[in-house]
């Protein structure tokens, strides 16, 4: 059964929902009613593109699995007919992959069943409030629409759930340099190293004095990437918040450190994916879509007196300095032995030739351990390096000393989870996951100890 709305109505945000379940189109129909929104209902994809053709509602909320047309041919159908008009996808048995696609296709949001009410509201306030264009056909500038439509809503930064915690703190105020982020949404399709899990990015910008979040596929709470929510270091650096989860995020948060990216939605299903076990991949896709400033500006942590943590043979420690340097020193039983690199971040297209392309690695004799406990499932021979007695089994090094450069490459990643820069020489002895966030953390302590 279909409900239009009158005539009379069609100046109002007007909600059009494709759902082959009757109880999903009523409790829809109730809640956006009660949302002030107008509600247009089809059972399936043929109505709906029945629908689209006599009405432009200001938004879709689209069912991927219809008998007869499916939401993802519905909604190429959709974006031929209305291209500019936001669609969030709805499931109960979606993957990654299928997230993706419909993302790729030009969906808004996806979000799973059951749908939790209150988090669905914000997922279409959000849409419209980024879609201002299709809501309205009048010649203000798509900027000062999405706003106007934000107010109207009622939505604020709590709605969209951003925890800036990276700004709430701006003490041991360094040189300032601009917030950015990317200039548009973008996707990257891989598999998780630790989960051996199909996984996925889908990145969407964020405004200013935002920070840098990632967020469940279908989920609205979104977790910062700050130190406070680092759950784990065991062989990579996993957050959580609740019942959302980001592991193996420091090849990701390298590639923004040394892009100055400083707001950012990062969308995964629990585990960042490798990629080629570098940052290579993430550097490729930002250059693709571009960085964006955003007109505020940021702080470094300038460090004024030395911090260290650890012991004699393995420790990590800070001091002051004129920019961001890391001097790792590694020292392993051959065929790897005694490794040591200075690297400056000061410079983007430096960091992609030296650091990024340095992979993951790891050694035969602990494989077997590793997947016993659950980790390294996803590994094969093209997502890291494999060392036996000899040296590499499965490929040539892009680096003589490339495990020094992987090494600085995690380090730039974790040292960024306090969402500013760090201007000081971090000097690392055989140091890993647990050695930075434990310098991080000493680091906050110091911060949270500073007067104006």
């Amino acid at each position: 059964m279909t409900s239009l709305a009158p005539a009379a109505q069609a100046d109002k945000i007007t909600v059009l929902v494709i759902d082959d379940e009757g109880s999903i189109r009523r409790t829809l129909e109730g809640v956006l009613s009660d949302e002030g929104f107008t509600t247009l209902l089809a059972e399936n994809g043929e109505e709906g593109i029945r629908i689209l053709n006599e009405i432009r509602p200001s938004l879709v909320v689209l069912d991927i699995w219809m008998p007869g047309l499916d939401g993802i041919e519905t909604l190429k159908r959709i974006k031929q007919l209305h291209p500019n008009i936001p669609v969030i996808m709805i499931s109960g048995h979606a993957t990654i992959a299928t997230a993706i696609t419909a993302t790729r296709l030009g969906a808004a949001d996806f979000v799973e069943k059951p749908l939790d009410l209150h988090s669905f509201i914000k997922t279409i306030r959000k849409a419209l409030a980024l879609e201002g264009d299709a809501v309205t056909e009048t010649d203000a500038p798509s900027s000062e629409k999405a706003s106007n439509l934000q107010l109207s809503l009622g939505a604020t930064t709590e709605t969209t759930g951003i925890n800036p915690i990276a700004f709430s703190n701006m003490k041991m105020r360094g040189e300032s340099y601009p917030q950015k982020t990317l200039a548009h949404s973008a996707i990257l399709y891989g598999q998780g190293l630790h989960s051996g899990k199909k996984s996925g990015l889908i990145l969407e910008p964020l405004p200013p004095f935002s920070g840098i979040h990632f967020v469940g596929v279908s989920d609205s709470s979104p977790l910062p990437a700050h130190v406070d929510f680092v759950e784990s270091t065991g062989f990579a650096t996993t957050l959580r918040l609740g019942s959302t989860q980001a592991g193996t995020i420091e090849h990701v948060m390298s590639a923004l450190h040394a892009y100055g990216i400083t707001n950012l939605l990062i969308k995964c299903n629990g585990e960042v994916p490798v990629m080629d076990g570098s940052a290579l991949e993430f550097c490729s896709l930002i250059d693709e879509i571009g960085v964006e400033e955003q007109g505020e500006k940021c702080y470094e942590i300038l460090i004024d007196k030395p911090i260290r943590v650890g012991g004699e043979q393995e420790y990590i420690q800070v001091e002051p300095a004129d920019n961001f340097i890391i001097d790792y020193t590694l020292n392993y039983p051959e065929p790897i032995g005694h490794q040591n690199l200075v690297f400056v971040l000061d410079d983007i297209e430096t960091y992609k030739r030296e650091i990024a392309p340095a992979r993951t690695f790891g050694f035969v004799k602990d494989v077997g351990a590793l997947q016993s406990r659950g980790l390294a499932l996803g590994g094969r021979f093209d997502n890291f390096v494999l060392i036996g007695p000899k040296g590499p089994i499965n490929d040539e090094l892009r680096f003589s000393d490339e495990p020094v450069r992987h090494k600085i490459l995690d380090a730039i990643g974790d040292l960024y989870l306090l969402g500013r820069r760090i201007r000081g020489k971090i000097t690392a002895r055989m140091t890993g996951h647990s050695d930075n966030i434990l310098l991080l953390k000493s680091i906050l302590s110091e911060l949270k100890t500073r007067s104006e």
